[in-house]
């Protein structure tokens, strides 16, 4: 693994200047992030990292992050300097976007969006599904996860969305045959586990648009173990079937919330969006889960990977902007 630092037109290796560095993502975020600590003495002739140095990360000569410093931090009597770069999918996330679409998928509106600001697109989904969606001044990154959140509703699919070297990625989530084994006697270095019922949905009611309530759909069981905890839709003219289809996947979404935290021997292949098989022999925890957030930490020649894991398939879900 190497790490390179940009400065104009000079680039250098600073692999063995590091003290240690981080590369993480969530699924909050469309942009991942390398935090880094590098070796700093006043008036020396190490590389400084600045504001505005790009910072590459390479493996077998592959780019795996290309980023921007933009956070830089340094102490009166420290030696090392601390930094943190971000790469181009940031600019996703800070710079808005007003748009009107009158029936392009979300395929389409994620292309119109990037090529406005010339991001690249590494490869979407084909799903050739209408959206009649419009945006006023709202940040290009909540109007792409909108498009594929209004997308999953209809096709009943959660979507991965990341920045990558080539550019953006939109996959669908989905429990991939080539997921790795995480084992307690082998890569599985210790799990703890979370439930949360604090934000569950258990009913969900359906009005049409004057106010008159429809019907409603929930969890009776749910609601008797832990309280009514309702919201409501909005049907319009002859979309029964959509208003029904989103009740169930607000159901979904708001069932109990269960998290797993891991660390684990560093793999490059664990990146957040993507799924991995648990067996843990002491807790009981086994099956297939979905990383939800990964950071992967380089210190001393070192490499381990922290992983957020979901036992559900949840998207990153926003509901930016107003129907057409």
């Amino acid at each position: 693994m190497k790490l390179l630092m940009t400065h104009g037109t000079s680039t250098r290796d600073v692999t063995e200047l590091m003290v240690s560095w981080n590369w993480s993502g969530d699924k909050a975020s469309i942009s991942r992030q390398l935090t880094g600590e590098i070796s700093y003495v006043e008036g020396g002739n190490l590389p400084v990292p600045a504001l505005g140095d790009v910072v590459t990360m390479v493996n077998d000569g592959k780019r795996l992050f290309v980023g921007i410093i933009l956070l830089r931090s340094l102490g009166s009597e420290s030696s090392t300097l601390s930094f943190t770069a971000f790469d181009y999918g940031y600019y996703l996330q800070q710079n808005d976007g007003t748009y009107k679409f009158t029936g392009a998928a979300a395929e389409a509106q994620t292309q119109a969006v990037c090529k406005d600001r010339e991001i690249p697109v590494a490869g979407l989904p084909v799903t050739g599904i209408p959206l009649r969606r419009k945006y006023a001044a709202v940040r290009l990154s909540q109007i792409i996860t909108t498009a594929w959140t209004l997308t999953g509703e209809k096709t009943g699919k959660s979507y991965a969305i990341r920045y990558t070297p080539e550019g953006l990625l939109v996959k669908e989530r989905d429990a991939g045959g080539s997921s790795l084994v995480l084992r307690t006697s082998s890569n599985l270095m210790d799990a703890v586990t979370k439930e949360d019922a604090a934000r569950i949905i258990n009913r969900v009611a359906i009005y049409d648009t004057n106010g008159n309530l429809l019907r409603k759909m929930g969890d009776d069981e749910a609601q008797k173990l832990y309280g009514v905890m309702e919201r409501h839709i909005i049907q319009r003219e002859n979309e029964s079937a959509g208003a029904d289809a989103s009740a169930r996947k607000l159901l979904e979404n708001g069932k109990v919330q269960k998290t797993v935290t891991v660390n684990v021997l560093g793999d490059l292949s664990l990146l957040t969006g993507e799924t991995v098989v648990v067996k843990e022999a002491k807790t009981g925890l086994a099956g297939i889960f979905w990383i939800d957030a990964d950071i992967h930490t380089w210190k001393h020649h070192d490499y381990y990977t922290k992983l957020t894991l979901n036992c559900r398939n949840v998207m990153a879900a926003a509901s930016a902007g107003s129907e057409v």
